[in-house]
């Protein structure tokens, strides 16, 4: 009698995974799938990886983000001193989140690009030289080796995904 109820509920476990891998196999062969993952809020495409929809440039504002978690965390400078430094920040981010609205809603994004690169160029060295007048020079030679590394690592990750886009699962098609 046991073998039977285990035999009955193996049957029943195989049945019901075949039965999602059956749907998971058809789903990605409909020709609908990319309207349906649009629809869920999952883009597709040339947009992915690159937040905000900026192609070939890195996110200045996720430059300016992660230098304040490298100052906080790996640098571990004081409080007051955190205290100081967070106006600069702030004072960056939103330089950069402005322009990069008015960019936005202008909808090119060539000029868009070139746009964010002049003005990384301007307000980069005026970033460098107000955290110099709060930051001591060890804790700046410290920020800038960090922010140096995570800027590789982000490109060279940028670098790997640009001609893999598609090839997913490894099959051959």
């Amino acid at each position: 009698m046991k073998q039977k109820f285990f035999a009955i509920g193996a049957v029943a476990v195989l049945a019901i995974v075949g039965v999602f891998v059956f749907e998971y196999a058809t789903l990605a062969q409909r020709p609908d799938r990319n309207a349906q993952n649009q629809q869920r809020g999952n883009r597709q495409g040339g947009e992915r990886g690159n937040r905000g929809g900026m192609p070939g440039i890195m996110n200045p504002m996720s430059i300016v983000d992660n230098s304040w978690i490298d100052l906080t965390f790996s640098v571990k400078v004081d409080d007051e001193t955190l205290v100081k430094a967070r106006p600069v920040y702030q004072m960056t981010r939103d330089k950069f989140a402005a322009k990069m609205k008015e960019l936005r809603a202008s909808g090119n994004w060539q000029a868009m690009r070139s746009e964010m690169q002049k003005l990384v160029a301007t307000v980069g060295p005026e970033f460098q030289a107000s955290l110099k007048e709060v930051l001591t020079k060890e804790q700046m030679t410290k920020l800038n080796e960090l922010t140096k590394k995570r800027q590789t690592e982000m490109q060279q990750r940028g670098n790997r995904q640009g001609g893999e886009r598609g090839r997913r699962g490894g099959g051959n098609q």
